[in-house]
């Protein structure tokens, strides 16, 4: 092959006709590993850096193709660029087969990183099958909500004596958002901040608000997808659960595999979903009974019938009621501090997938641009490319407001961008902060 190659369109095969398991899954591991036509064969047969990086940018796009997947696929590309830039110190006409050969083994161990993700779903899935808990949605129907707690549990967390696994698992929940809310008010003092009412993700007393909903509604609504968590905290005593289920929510594995079942958990606790068109009326004349039935695609379900309609509007009305609901407790106006609004379901949506690890070390790097001084307007602009740093910003600003807010730090931070790029990449900062900026 010649330098510029690219994967011909037609060498990835459509995902109807991967692989499947006896439980009708993909089998991934052939999928990807199959010498004949797996994925990763695809990459081994390229010979030349611009084949490596063609086929394997076809195989990201195949493997996440979804509209939701445009995170998860922007994150892959990157790893794949990162895979493709090589640092050798050896002379400037260093062999470039070993170049390529080295190219080709980061881009597959990239590539089995996603293997091994879809591995572990699919054995996930199939758990959840055999447990009875194929729809995460229709479990979270019969599971009946959380009750208050009280009793059992003080302000550090459950009596962990006799959790049941539910409830061990509902207060492992609670803990893993509580640590992202704690993190993005660690080292904030209490009180307004440069003479304000601290925002949201700073205030003690809307984490008191979120955690309460999370133990009452996100938590329990979780029980269906996470069965598998729940049935192996059974086997271990009971003071061991919680910290046995959080340990497991924490892995990066299982929060990728959890983070699909939370988003729609999410979405439909805070969201309010369309009504479905009514269907016709079928005319049961003796014409219309002697006309042949229009036969229609097997891929294609049944049309609703009239009860069947009106009993999914009938679910749907309800289930918006309590969205509608939920969404007003977690926006309703306080003293203490200013709540939040619609613009910011994604962004409380999204503290499930970022770890507080990860938060701290974000916040952590944004005060120390602004700390060493010089020119930090430019520093910030490169650090924040391919990041979401708009509540990292927003939480260092609460910890140093006379550093960056009364010493117009954050207006120097923000210099280098258009007011709309500050619109859209940093909605909060911009929101809490206007008048520093």
């Amino acid at each position: 092959m010649n330098d510029g190659e690219a994967l011909p369109e037609t060498a990835v095969p459509e995902k109807k006709d991967w692989p499947r398991t006896e439980h009708g899954t993909i089998d991934w591991e052939a999928a990807f590993e199959s010498p004949e036509s797996g994925l990763i064969s695809l990459v081994e047969q390229t010979l030349t850096s611009d084949g490596i990086l063609a086929s394997s940018k076809v195989i990201i796009h195949a493997l996440f193709s979804r509209q939701d997947d445009a995170e998860q696929r922007i994150t892959y590309e990157r790893k794949i660029n990162d895979a493709m830039i090589l640092k050798f110190d050896g002379p400037a006409d260093a062999n470039k087969c070993d170049e390529d050969a080295t190219r080709r083994a980061q881009v597959i161990s990239v590539l089995r990183e996603i293997k091994d993700t879809r591995v572990e779903r699919a054995q996930f899935h199939v758990m959840r099958k055999k447990m009875g808990a194929n729809d995460p949605v229709e479990k979270r129907q019969k599971i009946k909500p959380a009750t208050s707690r009280t009793a059992d549990i003080d302000e550090t967390g459950a009596d962990e004596s006799n959790i049941s696994a539910e409830d061990a698992f509902v207060e492992a929940i609670s803990q893993l958002l509580a640590g992202r809310m704690q993190v993005l008010r660690d080292n904030v003092r209490p009180g307004r901040i440069a003479g304000q009412v601290p925002p949201f993700p700073a205030s003690a007393e809307f984490a008191k608000r979120f955690d309460t909903l999370v133990r009452e509604q996100f938590g329990p609504a979780m029980m269906g997808a996470c069965r598998p968590f729940i049935l192996q905290a059974e086997n271990k005593p009971p003071p061991e659960r919680i910290a046995f289920i959080l340990k497991n929510l924490e892995e990066r594995r299982s929060r990728e595999i959890l983070w699909d079942s939370w988003r729609i958990i999410w979405e439909q606790l805070t969201n309010e979903q369309e009504l479905p068109k009514k269907p016709k009326e079928q005319k049961k004349g003796l014409l219309d009974r002697l006309k042949k039935k229009k036969q229609q695609p097997a891929w294609m379900e049944d049309p609703m019938t009239i009860e069947e309609w009106q009993d999914e509007v009938k679910r749907i009305k309800k289930a918006n009621t309590l969205a509608i609901n939920i969404w007003a407790r977690l926006t309703e106006p306080d003293v203490a501090f200013r709540a939040p609004d619609d613009g910011d379901r994604k962004m409380l949506m999204n503290l499930f997938a970022r770890t507080a690890a990860a938060m701290v070390k974000q916040i952590k790097a944004i005060r120390q641009i602004a700390e060493q001084g010089g020119n930090a307007g430019k520093v910030f602009a490169d650090y924040q490319q391919g990041k979401d740093t708009d509540l990292p910003l927003l939480c260092a600003c609460c910890q140093k407001p006379q550093l960056f807010l009364e010493s117009d730090v954050l207006k120097n931070l923000m210099r280098s961008f258009p007011e709309s790029i500050q619109r859209e990449r940093f909605r909060l900062t911009q929101r809490f902060f206007s008048d520093f900026l």
